[in-house]
């Protein structure tokens, strides 16, 4: 079986959103020296997908110009990327189905999958945005999901990502910072904590001493992950008594890219996606790279 070289997937549906995760994901390449590839995908009424051609619902010519619609939407994107003057192979692609699942079926493990934060107008959307949300969930590597409509074109020159010890903050942490190293980046370690102790007190010691020594020896441990993995990295730590999400999405605040593991410490192993990796999702004003754990 021939290898093959891992690539920038973007998906591109003409929305302001996804110009920009297009712009950002021809940057990201051009930093890896990876080929982009865009893919943009036509959705067919759901009268065509159940088989009701030449029934009234909808014709072969009707369904043709469905497809060619799309197809100049990735041609268009396509050029528009080209346009950037970035040292990168761009190519397309234009596939019928759910634009997520497309996604993700194209996409092999070492590649980086680009979408926007939110679907298409008058889609059914969560507050994520249905295909950024199943993509995030789905995927087998690494899923950026770039936030509103400002341009994206910007050198990175912080990276913030949230820590917790466990295996899938761990993968993030070495993600965030090999891409500090490519981005000649600062990188920011966030670690939140919050304080469950609500009876009565038993003990002489105080709880919630023991538990910021915990949080600072979690913290500590990561700081020395970064330092073996990149000893001459820019590094900070940031630990705030507050909840994990909310710690990111603040220290993200002042950053140009936010990292976290798809699911960290906490809830049940067999979601795609953690709590706090998707309300980070949800609420980050910057991109966030969700890094999945090779279980």
């Amino acid at each position: 079986m021939t290898s093959r070289a891992p690539r920038l997937l973007v998906g591109v549906d003409g929305t302001e959103g996804s110009v920009e995760a297009l712009r950002w994901a021809a940057h990201e390449a051009a930093r890896r020296s990876w080929p982009l590839h865009v893919i943009t995908c036509a959705e067919l009424p759901v009268a065509v997908e159940a088989g009701m051609i030449g029934s009234g619902a909808i014709t072969g010519t009707a369904m043709e110009g469905i497809v060619s619609e799309h197809e100049a939407v990735n041609q268009r994107a396509v050029n528009l990327a080209r346009s950037f003057g970035l040292p990168i192979e761009v190519t397309g692609e234009t596939v019928l189905g759910a634009p997520a699942y497309a996604l993700v079926g194209a996409a092999h493990g070492d590649d980086i999958i680009v979408i926007g934060a939110t679907s298409h107008p008058g889609r059914l959307s969560d507050v994520l945005g249905s295909v950024a949300s199943v993509v995030a969930h789905r995927a087998h590597g690494a899923v950026v999901v770039v936030h509103g409509s400002d341009r994206r074109d910007a050198a990175i020159g912080r990276v913030a990502v949230g820590v917790d010890g466990s295996p899938g903050s761990d993968a993030a942490l070495l993600w965030a910072a090999d891409e500090a190293v490519r981005c000649m980046a600062e990188l920011v370690l966030v670690h939140g904590w919050t304080y469950p102790y609500q009876g009565p007190r038993t003990g002489v010691s105080e709880p919630r001493d023991d538990m910021r020594l915990d949080a600072m020896r979690t913290l500590e441990a990561s700081t020395l992950k970064v330092k073996e993995a990149a000893p001459s990295l820019r590094c900070h730590s940031i630990i705030s008594e507050q909840s994990p999400a909310k710690a990111i999405i603040d220290a993200g605040k002042d950053a140009d890219l936010v990292v976290v593991g798809s699911r960290g410490h906490g809830g049940f192993a067999s979601l795609l996606l953690g709590s706090v990796s998707r309300t980070v999702l949800q609420h980050s004003v910057v991109p966030v790279a969700v890094i999945r754990h090779p279980d």
